[in-house]
């Protein structure tokens, strides 16, 4: 299975589309200014990862022209190979964030996790939690995957309460789990399955 590089999913003003080249100087603006914002919640690669490819991927500035090129990169191959998704939010055709669905599981499985962040200057609008509900939505009923996840730090209670909005079931913690700002963090687990969502998850939010 692949995906499209052309892939558009839409709700009202919210686009979810893969990014472009033509994206960098918003992208990188939005890093600019959100590097407070954005670096406690962002993944990082452990050192033990000494590979001349992983270090250089670790030092990599989230601000910089290269790191925007990696992730352009990254997406193309993910999004071809069938082995995740990374799309740009965009609402009235302008970049405010990005959400992923990584680790995408075939066979019995069938699951993957979602993960994603915006600019701050765009939190609070229910930008997130649409965009959250349509990828999970595309993933379910249109690429017949069953489960979705979302791995979120205790702390974050903004991402918290986008998973509030979207009434996903608790699982618990995970002590450890992700190697987030540096480090090993605990994580809240989040879950919906295409059994819970007859309706789709968008239509919990309209």
């Amino acid at each position: 299975m692949s995906f499209s590089n052309s892939i558009v999913l839409k709700h009202r003003d919210l686009e979810l589309s893969t990014l472009r080249f033509r994206d960098r100087a918003r992208y990188i603006d939005i890093r600019k200014k959100n590097r407070e914002w954005l670096q406690p919640w962002d993944a990082t690669l452990p050192k033990v990862q000494s590979s001349p490819q992983a270090i250089k991927s670790r030092d990599l500035d989230p601000t910089s022209n290269s790191a925007f090129f990696s992730l352009l990169i990254a997406a193309k191959r993910s999004n071809s190979s069938g082995s995740g998704l990374i799309l740009g939010m965009r609402t009235r055709a302008r970049l405010v964030g990005l959400i992923t669905a990584a680790n995408l599981t075939y066979g019995a499985a069938r699951n993957f996790q979602v993960g994603y962040w915006i600019d701050s200057r765009y939190a609070g609008k229910g930008i997130t939690p649409r965009a959250v509900a349509l990828i999970i939505d595309y993933l379910i009923f249109e690429r017949h995957f069953h489960r979705a996840e979302i791995a979120i730090r205790p702390e974050n209670k903004a991402s918290l309460r986008v998973v509030e909005k979207l009434q996903l079931r608790p699982e618990g913690l995970r002590p450890r789990y992700l190697h987030i700002d540096g480090g090993w963090r605990d994580h809240l687990i989040f879950a919906v399955d295409s059994s819970e969502i007859e309706n789709g998850l968008v239509s919990r939010i309209n």
